[in-house]
């Protein structure tokens, strides 16, 4: 019946976990709290995207802006957390990691954990409440079958710029990232297959966890070079063996770079035969 859309639907069960891990990081910070939230908060952005397309409204970004921020203030922590996940994988199980960058990371995420407080304490969660409202209010007389309708074009206009960035991958990377992560969530809401098989979505989730990876080993790479150049100096045999850590997470990230593009590749292909 109409108001009680999928939609809307999805939108309020991302936004109770939002709120549950708010809470839980205002008492303290977590890594799985704040991951937790993060993947909610690119939910609800998602959402309110195709609410802004299919209705025309203005005013999303602007009643995201504050928890954008906070998104982006969390992410700062979440880099770190990856960055202490990953260092691991690149030396053999009888090779110490290097006590020194540890360190660093470590005070680097204890300054950021101030930040991150700070930021969760002043946020102010009204503008998130009007957007719920307008959400709502949009969606309130749209029958299933409708939205079906208006969502189809949404979905192939993505599909199409897909297709296009496909000409320079390696550069657009992060925009195909970005318009997979729609139409992979539109998709998934949308209680019947307008575009994609189950089989195709389960496809576009490794492609994304590749160029989620591919963004990990970026952060990486770029937090080992920050600390060999302002911390070490040449003549330290540490700083030789960073250097190659460096390497071997930009290798990392070129193989997961062929294997998103081929993926993606296969997957417009596909989409372009039915």
């Amino acid at each position: 019946m109409p108001g009680d859309n999928f939609i809307v639907g999805h939108w309020n069960n991302e936004l109770q976990v939002f709120q549950q891990n708010l809470v839980s990081l205002q008492q303290k910070i977590n890594a799985e709290a704040i991951h937790d939230l993060r993947v909610a908060v690119k939910k609800l952005r998602c959402y309110a995207k195709l609410c802004t397309i299919l209705f025309k409204t203005t005013d999303s970004k602007k009643l995201l802006t504050n928890t954008e921020e906070l998104f982006s203030v969390l992410g700062r922590h979440r880099n770190i957390e990856v960055c202490k996940e990953l260092l691991p994988s690149f030396f053999k199980k009888d090779e110490p990691v290097s006590i020194q960058v540890l360190r660093y990371l470590q005070l680097l995420q204890e300054q950021v954990s101030q930040y991150c407080k700070s930021a969760l304490d002043k946020y102010e969660r009204t503008p998130l409440n009007e957007l719920t409202r307008q959400i709502e209010q949009n969606f309130k007389d749209k029958e299933e079958q409708e939205i079906f309708i208006l969502m189809l074009p949404v979905l192939k206009s993505s599909i199409k710029n897909i297709k296009q960035y496909l000409k320079d991958f390696k550069n657009r990377s992060h925009r195909i990232r970005k318009s997979l992560k729609d139409v992979f969530y539109w998709s998934k809401a949308c209680p019947v297959e307008l575009v994609f098989t189950k089989a195709q979505l389960k496809t576009i989730d490794k492609i994304l966890d590749h160029l989620g990876s591919i963004q990990d080993h970026e952060v990486l790479r770029t937090n080992l070079k920050i600390f060999r150049k302002t911390i070490l100096t040449g003549d330290i045999p540490e700083y030789d063996m960073i250097k190659k850590t460096e390497m071997k997470a930009e290798r990392k990230k070129n193989n997961l770079l062929q294997k998103a593009h081929r993926m993606t590749e296969e997957l417009i292909k596909q989409v372009y035969k039915k």
